[in-house]
């Protein structure tokens, strides 16, 4: 879990906590509300579907989260729908209060001489806080998404070079094993990132897959693709009962070394403008 999904999961259950005290004034005046005018009907918006409304969405949110951590993926349209619900409860309020406006300034123009327009008025306003509602939404599921982006492929650097590390220091101790397993770890990490930053999707959590999605997109330069399956090839010997010499635990964390170093986590659109 990313600090970022963290911080997600305690605004919402927050606002959460928020709604929760104000339950008690909803309850209190459970008619409180206004009628909405659209040509002959009238329809009735009261407080309390707003506040429901809301508290839905955010609990939606928070289950899509936890869903979320259930997954190895760096992204998830689950987590994208956390987003979404996230983006339009935050967006419900203003809502409510635009069409409240909407309706007063169409009661006022049906009180006017352009009475006839105002079920024309009424409509047109309805319509385009909707739309506005929606846009907005979708546009704070996009900032959020973007900030996922940004938080997970930090989480991974991280990882990549935690693994690196733990990888030295456990074949300095003879754990030529789990060395090699943690090496491979590294590897997973900057196929994810790259992965990620480009917005490439590989077909499931497997590691053939990934690799496979990483060759397509030319992440993965040719002279590293037969190392890279050597050293799949390795990690299942150590995760095997069958021990590994010290030579191809050696090997093995050569290997990785030299693959992460051909594998770029820069965008190519900025390095070619680097390049001029």
């Amino acid at each position: 879990m990313t600090d970022f999904t963290k911080t997600k999961i305690t605004f919402a259950l927050a606002l959460l906590g928020v709604l929760f005290a104000l339950h008690s004034i909803v309850d209190r005046y459970p008619e409180a509300g206004f009628t909405y005018p659209v040509y002959e009907y009238r329809f009735t918006l009261k407080l309390a579907y707003a506040f429901y409304l809301v508290a839905g969405l955010l609990s939606f949110s928070v289950y899509s989260y936890a869903l979320a951590l259930l997954s190895e993926r760096p992204s998830s349209w689950v987590e994208r729908m956390g987003n979404y619900a996230y983006g339009v409860a935050v967006m419900v309020p203003p809502l409510f209060g635009g069409l409240y406006l909407a309706s007063v300034l169409a009661e006022w123009v049906g009180e006017s001489s352009l009475a006839w327009a105002a079920p024309a008025v009424a409509l047109s306003l309805a319509i385009l806080w909707l739309v506005v509602w929606q846009a907005v939404a979708i546009f704070l599921r996009g900032r959020l998404s973007d900030q996922d982006r940004v938080s997970k492929m930090e989480q991974m650097e991280q990882q990549e070079q935690a693994a690196l590390n733990r990888a030295k220091e456990l074949f300095d101790g003879d754990h030529w094993d789990v060395a090699v397993i943690e090496a491979w770890k590294a590897i997973e990490a900057r196929l994810r990132r790259v992965l990620l930053k480009r917005r490439i999707r590989a077909k499931n959590d497997g590691a053939h897959a990934m690799i496979d999605a990483a060759v397509r997109a030319g992440l993965v330069p040719k002279t590293s693709q037969t190392l890279l399956e050597e050293l799949r090839q390795q990690w299942n010997t150590a995760v095997s009962t069958e021990p590994i010499s010290k030579e191809s635990a050696a090997a093995a964390l050569s290997a990785a070394r030299h693959i992460l170093a051909t594998i770029s986590t820069d965008d190519p659109i900025k390095a070619a403008k680097r390049a001029v």
